[in-house]
């Protein structure tokens, strides 16, 4: 009976090596991921992989197949079986081969199609344990094989790769917040965030700061197959979920890591995405411009020439004095609780026309419209501002980094201006005349010099 490992295998512990040396039959070992590196998912290069596995089965009849990634689950199995097949080897099938591998899912997929999977536990250190004590500095070299000890002898590139997380384990935006509903609300708006989106990314290196539930992430491997996809978020529990739907995604890699910094090395990305996630940066560091410009010249300083900073999310109208008719009984009383708790209390400043007309700035406006219907989560939407900035004063931002404004777009989603808006407010200039509804998103696209 054969063996067919099947992983990522980016160290080799010494436990480990002693339970590879045991197997019986030739052993064929398939390396995933082979066209990925650099990640704290993959540090390593395939053929520093290859290396590692070699010396650990020394001694014993074995192969070595590197596959890549792809964006199919279902396809998987049939994914590894052809590759070795490809690869000259003789075919794997149920009758010859038993599979082993740590991989949870990727064993009840081998189950389904009717191999047996051996899940031995292997005593000390698991691998992605020792590459985790290795980029933090941690003794290692006892728990791990000779091979992997040379491979890491000089660790600083792991260190980089692993350092890019906040210091304080307390990482959450807010306290109390229901990830299932804000995730749920996230995810509504995908397919118009790939419309706004898909046409301008670059691929390569893609960087999903703020990545949420890592829906985005999912459909952005699926699209650019080649590309290596790095999620970023400030909150564990949102990385959770993302994790549980990228786990299959090789080309993923997940940081836990404060989006405002720099999150991948200078230069390495050919594109940076802030979807849905630049209000909160502002809104989060108290309503700081600063930070929020800080936040882009660090994503335009992590993109190499050419690379493009791609930004959606809510845009402010401006300052004008606008009137507002509050049409219903439900919108009166929100308005009010909004005009008092917004902005951590600070308010809105407004003069009462009549019991259902109110006059205030454009932005004041616009922030109650936009929010009005996200009661679940309110004591957390309450305190965030949609629109940190005009798309004149994204524009100019752009510039301020070092970036060329290479696409500016402002509109209002259709399906918010007829179930949202319209029947509930109105909206008139400071003379009376009926106003268009104000953009609720803004898409901007700025292109690093050179390339």
């Amino acid at each position: 009976m054969n063996a067919l490992l099947v992983g990522r295998f980016h160290a080799i512990t010494r436990s480990q090596e002693v339970w590879l040396r045991a197997l019986e039959g030739r052993v064929v070992c398939v390396l995933t991921s082979a066209n990925h590196q650099g990640t704290r998912r993959n540090p390593l290069g395939v053929a520093a992989r290859k290396k590692l596995m070699a010396a650990a089965l020394a001694g014993k009849p074995h192969d070595l197949v590197a596959i890549d990634d792809i964006p199919s689950t279902t396809a998987w199995v049939e994914h590894v079986l052809s590759s070795v097949a490809k690869a000259g080897l003789a075919r794997p099938s149920p009758a010859d081969t038993r599979v082993y591998t740590s991989n949870r899912d990727v064993a009840n997929l081998f189950r389904a199609a009717g191999f047996t999977v051996v899940s031995e536990e292997v005593k000390g250190l698991t691998p992605h344990e020792l590459v985790q004590r290795i980029a933090d500095g941690r003794e290692w070299q006892a728990e791990a094989s000779e091979a992997t000890v040379a491979a890491y002898a000089d660790a600083g590139f792991l260190t980089k790769i692993f350092h890019q997380r906040l210091l304080n384990d307390d990482g959450e935006l807010g306290h109390a917040r229901d990830f299932q509903t804000y995730g749920t609300q996230m995810d509504a708006s995908l397919k118009q965030k790939l419309d706004d989106l898909l046409p301008w990314v670059k691929p390569g290196n893609i960087v999903d700061k703020g990545c949420g539930t890592g829906k985005l992430l999912v459909e952005l491997s699926r699209q650019y197959p080649t590309s290596q996809l790095v999620g970023v978020d400030l909150s564990r529990e949102l990385l959770r979920m993302s994790d549980e739907n990228t786990y299959f995604g090789e080309d993923v890699a997940l940081v836990y890591g404060n989006i405002i910094e720099k999150n991948v090395p200078d230069g390495s990305a050919s594109s940076v995405i802030f979807s849905s996630v630049t209000h909160e940066i502002y809104s989060y560091s108290g309503y700081s411009h600063a930070e929020l410009e800080r936040a882009m010249k660090n994503a335009a300083a992590e993109l190499q020439p050419g690379g493009r900073l791609l930004m959606r999310d809510g845009v402010s109208p401006g300052t004008a004095p606008w009137r507002m008719r509050l049409l219903d009984a439900q919108t009166r009383e929100t308005f009010e609780r909004f005009a008092r708790e917004f902005k951590k209390g600070a308010g809105v400043r407004f003069e009462r026309l009549s019991a259902d007309e109110v006059r205030l700035s454009a932005h004041d406006a616009n922030e109650f419209v936009c929010k009005k219907d996200y009661l679940k989560n309110w004591h957390i939407e309450v305190d965030e501002e949609y629109g940190a900035l005009t798309l004149d004063g994204w524009a100019a931002l752009l510039k301020r980094v070092g970036l060329e404004p290479l696409h500016l777009h402002q509109y209002v989603n259709g399906w918010i201006r007829d179930h949202r808006y319209a029947g509930h407010v109105e909206l008139t200039d400071d003379a009376g005349r009926k106003l268009d509804w104000p953009a609720t998103n803004c898409v901007v696209v700025g292109q690093k010099p050179g390339g």
